[in-house]
């Protein structure tokens, strides 16, 4: 129950995180910007979205790196699908599947990196 509640919180983080990054490329798409750039700047701060929060997850969490990293990453690429399918009703396709498989790996990094970095304590 404590591994689905932990679970939960890091979805609800990933959820905002998802929210504030659609709320920036919106207001930077009414500058007048390339929708190119906006895409790939989409896309790059929902990677890193994907390794902060895979790393802050499996710094606090006694499981091995790059398995949380594959459990985050899957739970949150589904949340994603979900919310693709449902609202915006956008099919399946190439593009989109190397899409999550980029966010894949980076939560799988964002896991080995989380474990491994050694966060100094202030006294």
């Amino acid at each position: 129950m404590y591994k689905l509640l932990t679970y939960l919180k890091y979805l609800g983080l990933f959820l905002i995180f998802i929210i504030v990054i659609a709320t920036v490329t919106s207001l930077i798409n009414l500058t007048g910007l390339n929708s190119n750039f906006l895409t790939k700047l989409s896309i790059i701060l929902t990677a890193i979205s994907f390794f902060l929060i895979s790393a802050k997850a499996s710094h606090e969490i006694l499981e091995k790196g790059y398995i949380l990293g594959l459990k985050l990453g899957l739970i949150f690429i589904i949340s994603l699908v979900i919310i693709n399918l449902i609202i915006f009703r956008s099919p399946f396709n190439i593009d989109r599947i190397i899409y999550y498989l980029i966010l894949l790996f980076s939560s799988i990094l964002g896991g080995s990196f989380g474990k491994n970095i050694k966060i100094k304590k202030l006294k």
